[in-house]
């Protein structure tokens, strides 16, 4: 055996690996739920809620506003009477400052609900995070199967190995001896060579499995660490969709609803309390020349006739919005159910096939053991014995891929519920 064929097989797993760690599909769920970029967006998102929130009720607050300006103007008023009396004449440069304070005292209630639509978009917005992350945790779930599959892939090539290895070590005395020719031992390396190559490729696939599945868990992992098949409850079928796609639909329904309230709140006018407090000259009296103080308060009423009549139109148009997001709904749900049939029809075929996987693997191994037997005796060639010997290593790969795929295609059928995978755990 050369040194890279040792150095090949070194990296396989053996039969019985002592594991330096052990995770869980649950546990790699969990922390691509906790350490992933997008799952940080929740928290975010719910501090820019409580920011747009308090902005919103800042229309609760009388509003203050600061003004000043310094004017020079070319001609002012003047009063001339007879004999030169009269006031004195107004100061061409003239100067304001002002504080201005305005106080709803009716809106219909418009502050209340901007707050109301604000808290609505801010919980949209994590629905929407969250249908992202059951996407992660979809794709976490493809890589954890995969490198399972490619794991057991890589213990079937070694016990091939091994086999060909023993052979190749019984066909070359026979050569020697002159009791087989020696293209049965040439096609006994050939195929030996074919598996190292198999080897090294699935153990590149193992390696970029474990690298990605890093990624996304925000763990570093290794092929040290084994990963166990999830067993997911029997009555798996009897559980209720949670999907976040429904949230988010919910999340749209409150939404449009508060904008209907908010467009309504149009229809009537605002009515509020002001008051300007000044200092400057000449002031609402122009006579007074000096620097003074003076304000004005009053009451003041702002009615959009035209955002009046729209504002009906308006909740007419996002009513008809909220419909179209009932369909949406509806048309997911039907997708949803469709995905399921067709999980369950593929559990079923599953389970069908491990049987007759089963009944396989035993009558394969009964064919390798004869075969081994008659190619020592010289009855058959070397080529019929590596012919039984991949199809026992494709009986045996095929019944663990049914087993994993079993156990993918529950985890699926929960995962498209929308329900974590420790949820339905035994």
């Amino acid at each position: 055996m050369t040194l890279i064929a040792v150095f090949l097989i070194s990296f396989l797993p053996l039969n019985n690996p002592a594991p330096s760690d052990t995770v869980s599909l649950q546990y790699c769920q969990q922390m691509a739920k906790k350490n992933y970029p997008t799952a940080k967006n929740i928290a975010l998102q719910k501090k820019i809620t409580r920011l747009n929130v308090h902005i919103a009720r800042s229309g609760y607050f009388p509003q203050v506003s600061v003004s000043g300006k310094a004017t020079y103007q070319s001609e002012v008023t003047s009063v001339s009477l007879p004999g030169n009396q009269g006031p004195p004449p107004v100061s061409k440069d003239q100067y304001d400052a002002s504080v201005n304070v305005t106080q709803k005292i009716f809106d219909d209630g418009r502050v209340g609900v901007q707050k109301a639509l604000k808290r609505a978009q801010g919980a949209e917005n994590i629905a929407s995070t969250k249908v992202k992350m059951h996407q992660i945790r979809s794709q976490v779930n493809q890589v954890y199967y995969g490198i399972l599959l490619s794991q057991q892939q890589a213990k079937i090539l070694q016990l091939k190995t091994k086999n060909l290895l023993n052979q190749i070590s019984s066909v070359r005395s026979k050569v020697k001896n002159g009791v087989l020719l020696p293209s049965q031992k040439y096609i006994l390396q050939a195929e030996l060579a074919q598996t190292r190559k198999d080897s090294a490729n699935t153990h590149s696939n193992i390696i970029a499995g474990y690298q990605v599945l890093s990624e996304l868990i925000g763990k570093k992992i290794t092929p040290k660490t084994q990963l166990k098949i999830p067993s997911v409850a029997v009555n798996y079928r009897s559980l209720q969709p949670r999907r976040p796609e429904y949230q988010q639909f919910n999340k749209n329904q409150k939404i449009l609803g508060e904008q209907i309230k908010l467009s309504e709140t149009h229809k009537w006018p605002d009515v509020s309390v002001f008051g300007t407090g000044s200092y400057g000259r000449p002031g609402l009296n122009f006579l007074n020349n000096n620097f003074h103080f003076y304000y004005i308060v009053g009451l003041q009423l702002n009615w959009s006739l035209w955002g009046a009549f729209n504002g009906g139109r308006q909740a007419k148009a996002l009513k008809i919005q909220q419909q179209k997001v009932t369909q949406d709904r509806k048309a997911f749900t039907r997708q949803l159910n469709a995905q399921l049939d067709q999980i369950t029809q593929q559990i079923a075929s599953i389970r069908d096939n491990m049987k007759r996987d089963r009944k396989i693997v035993k009558v394969r191994q009964k064919i390798v053991k004869q075969s081994a037997s008659q190619l020592k005796n010289g009855v058959i060639t070397a080529t019929d014995y590596v012919t039984q010997l991949r199809q026992e290593e494709q009986a045996k790969l095929s019944l663990f891929i049914s087993k994993v795929q079993l156990a993918q295609a529950r985890t699926n059928y929960v995962t498209t519920l929308g329900i974590p995978i420790q949820k339905v755990n035994h």
